[in-house]
């Protein structure tokens, strides 16, 4: 039977303020770290995802620093948003960081159940807000200062918790939880942690249930498993309205963790007696956070072998959107400067690979029967969805550069370093460039058309000697685009490109007023030429720059 005065005045406003406490020091804890740390841990990240195995135990080894999977998350859309690892590698980096989550259960049953460490809490609180309010100005002592607060204001929360919920066992008939299904408890824990946003405090209130005797350790480790499955509802609400990418990656891990989850439930029992009987841990708070960490070990050692198959599967899922240009920009935060300065650097790449499929089209070169790279032939098909018309890809060129202007504009809000806003200077200027390109040749389309279909066969010639050369330098330029060269051996190959761009166009004008004029070539018609050998070069010019502007 209840005892309703004293659950309403004592057991529930206690335990909601201790899960308040416990919750907004969480946030506090979060910030901070995200403050101090999380440009070294990005760092950390793009070094250490080169395959799935190092992408796992680096998600892994940063939740557990920092304690926060949403953190992490936020790291990994930001990074293969950019084009810095592959999806495959982003869904290990999100399966090590189910396992990094297990660590906080470790902790806090030492610290908050098996230590003492409540009467430090007041202390730790007093001595953060201290620190930061007196260096308030200054961002990184400031949350040195939060750190300390939000610790304190985490320990006391718990302790709260943990109190109110003794009293709650003394006032509650424990008989009437009893004969629910694990299901239920498991469906409780999805629902609950769903609500808040935290599986951290779930695990929490389940160590107190169980510290207090309300629930036994099967219950509880059903609850665990519905706070697993739902701390996913994170990802996919924030996935909802974003980009391709990021659905992708949510998607993955709501079949990871459903998968995982489902097993854990069905072999419940089995993965407890192991805990108890072959690892020899007897405490039930031990064992339930044991039991946790477990079964997420066992769910990545399932798909560990299938990761690449699942990332391939997976990328079937949610097409690119026609209208959506940009493939990098639209999911990296400009606050995440290196991050960001890298996916402007792959939208530049991008913009470059659209210009060239443009104006190859223009000239009706076709790249398979050219000396190109299998990397430019592969790209060259995907670049633009293939329903869309000559106008319809330059129209989309123009607004992919709208677009990263805009991206730049904002990124610009931040603190650059003078290198960072040298390299971005030169990447906005490599796509101005890229798009002078395409324009140069769009202005003179009619005229190959015409000039290609034209009776006098002495034109005929003409236009197709100013395009022959084309094939030669396409393909120079498309070896030096996607090869990894030193700086200056591209601008030295650079330099010699132009020289010969520059002197097979004089060599063309030369030839036009010694043969052209005197063979039946009109004035009008010569003037054309002129103008399109002139916007030939230029396109040409153009292209160079933008490649030798986008080196670092």
């Amino acid at each position: 039977m209840w005892n309703e005065a004293p659950f309403q005045s004592v057991g529930l406003i206690g335990f909601i303020a201790g899960l308040g406490l416990f919750l907004f020091g969480m946030l506090q804890l979060e910030n901070a770290i995200r403050t101090l740390s999380s440009h070294s841990f990005r760092r950390f990240l793009r070094r250490t995802t080169s395959n799935p195995l190092t992408s796992m135990l680096s998600g892994t080894v940063i939740t557990m620093v920092v304690q926060s999977s949403s953190m992490v998350g936020l790291m990994v859309l930001a990074l293969v948003g950019a084009g810095v690892i592959p999806l495959f590698n982003a869904i290990g980096v999100v399966m090590g960081s189910n396992l990094g989550t297990t660590f906080t259960g470790w902790i806090v049953t030492t610290i908050g159940f098996k230590l003492n460490l409540s009467a430090l809490a007041v202390p730790l609180m007093g001595l953060g807000a201290l620190v930061a309010v007196a260096l308030n100005k200054r961002e990184h002592g400031k949350s040195w200062g939060l750190l300390a607060f939000g610790l304190g204001l985490l320990l006391f929360g718990l302790d709260g918790m943990k109190s109110s919920i003794e009293q709650l066992a003394q006032q509650v008939d424990l008989q009437m939880l009893k004969g629910y299904p694990l299901i239920v408890y498991m469906g409780f824990g999805v629902v609950f942690t769903a609500l808040i946003q935290s599986s951290s405090a779930t695990m929490m209130i389940t160590l107190s249930a169980l510290h207090a005797g309300i629930v036994d350790l099967p219950a509880a480790a059903a609850l665990v498993i519905g706070a697993d499955m739902g701390t996913t509802s994170t990802m996919a609400l924030g996935s909802f309205q974003g980009s391709r990418i990021k659905k992708q990656v949510a998607l993955a891990q709501i079949i990871f963790n459903l998968v995982t989850d489902l097993i854990a439930l069905m072999l419940l029992r089995q993965i407890l007696w192991v805990v108890e009987n072959q690892l020899q841990i007897t405490d039930p708070l031990y064992s339930l956070v044991a039991f946790h960490s477990l079964f997420n070990l066992l769910g990545i050692a399932l798909f560990t072998p299938f990761l690449k198959a699942f990332s391939r599967k997976i990328e079937s899922f949610f097409k690119t959107d026609d209208e959506d240009v940009s493939e990098y920009i639209n999911n990296v935060p400009v606050t995440m400067v290196d991050e960001a300065m890298l996916a402007i650097k792959k939208e530049s790449h991008r913009l470059i690979l659209q210009s060239l499929e443009l104006n190859l089209r223009n000239l009706k070169l076709e790249p398979a029967s050219m000396r190109m790279p299998q990397r430019i032939l592969d790209g060259l098909q995907d670049v633009f969805p293939s329903r869309f018309s000559f106008n319809e890809r330059y129209e989309a060129i123009k607004k992919l550069e709208g677009e990263i202007l805009e991206y730049a504009g904002d990124l610009q809000k931040n603190e650059l370093t003078p290198m960072q806003g040298n390299y971005l200077h030169n990447l906005l200027s490599s796509v101005r460039h890229a798009v002078y390109a395409v324009k140069s040749l769009k202005d003179v389309r009619e005229n190959f058309m015409s000039f290609r279909h034209a009776e006098n066969a002495l034109l005929r010639d003409f236009i197709q000697r100013l395009i022959s050369p084309e094939r030669h330098f396409y393909s120079d330029f498309c070896g030096l685009f996607v090869a990894e060269h030193e700086p200056a051996f591209v601008d030295e190959e650079v330099e010699r490109l132009i020289e010969e761009n520059r002197t097979l166009h004089k060599q063309f004008e030369s030839d036009l007023f010694k043969r052209g004029l005197l063979e039946g070539i009109d004035e009008t018609e010569a003037s054309t030429l002129l103008n399109v050998n002139r916007e030939l070069r230029a396109s040409n010019h153009n292209l160079l720059k933008a490649l030798q502007l986008r080196m670092p």
